[in-house]
């Protein structure tokens, strides 16, 4: 069973071809079959002839020349398939040279057929994953009980408590009536940053603002008796 290329050249220098064409008649003759031009070692053309030494003659003097330094050639056994040979390398490689990639006559593209099928198989994952989500049991939410929030000190320090700050190298004093709420200049307030917001005359975080005494007589920040109630 013979194969497709009978004979090849590859990568010859064009000014073999230009000098010493009777010898590159001698070896292919008339004979058919693809050609590649390359620039250096970069392929910049693929053709096909049913006679290879007149079309490389062609191509010093039409709108390839200059362009190519070294061509390679594969004469085939036939011409049947040389036109979809042609194509095929074409379609590979893309060389700079080849304007048109030409088509196969007679060949299927799969293109169509490979997206209907990524997308049915895509649509399978997705209803096994809906399927798969329907049938795991939701957990149930576990209420977890949040302590409830008493108004200002409430609970937290017993009533008549001093508390104490320090703001801009003037300390201040405060008092803690029987509802949790701060006394101070003569006002009331329901919780400790509004309290130090009277003090400041700004925004302030009265947790971190006033002190109260601990029962080993040290005074802490009202935010650290907070944290240990």
């Amino acid at each position: 069973m013979q194969g497709l290329v009978s004979a090849h050249l590859e990568r010859i220098n064009a000014r073999v071809f230009e000098q010493f064409q009777d010898v590159i008649k001698q070896l292919v003759s008339k004979r058919h079959g693809v050609y590649a031009l390359y620039k250096s070692d970069r392929l910049y053309y693929v053709g096909l002839a049913r006679d290879l030494k007149t079309r490389l003659k062609q191509h010093l003097k039409d709108q390839h020349a200059k362009r190519w330094d070294r061509f390679s050639l594969y004469l085939t056994h036939t011409d049947e398939h040389l036109k979809e040979l042609e194509t095929l390398v074409v379609h590979i490689s893309q060389p700079k040279g080849n304007i048109q990639h030409g088509k196969f006559a007679r060949s299927m593209n799969l293109g169509p057929q490979l997206k209907q099928l990524l997308t049915d198989k895509v649509t399978n994952i997705l209803a096994g994953t809906k399927k798969i989500k329907k049938e795991i049991p939701k957990r149930k939410k576990v209420s977890v009980a949040k302590r409830p929030k008493s108004p200002g000190l409430h609970g937290l320090l017993p009533a008549n408590s001093q508390l104490k700050a320090i703001y801009k190298g003037k300390e201040y004093t405060a008092q803690v009536d029987d509802q949790g709420r701060i006394i101070i200049d003569g006002l009331t307030f329901n919780s400790p940053s509004p309290a130090a917001t009277h003090v400041t005359k700004g925004p302030k975080d009265g947790w971190i603002f006033w002190r109260c005494q601990a029962p080993d007589g040290k005074w802490e920040l009202l935010d650290q008796l907070r944290k240990h109630a």
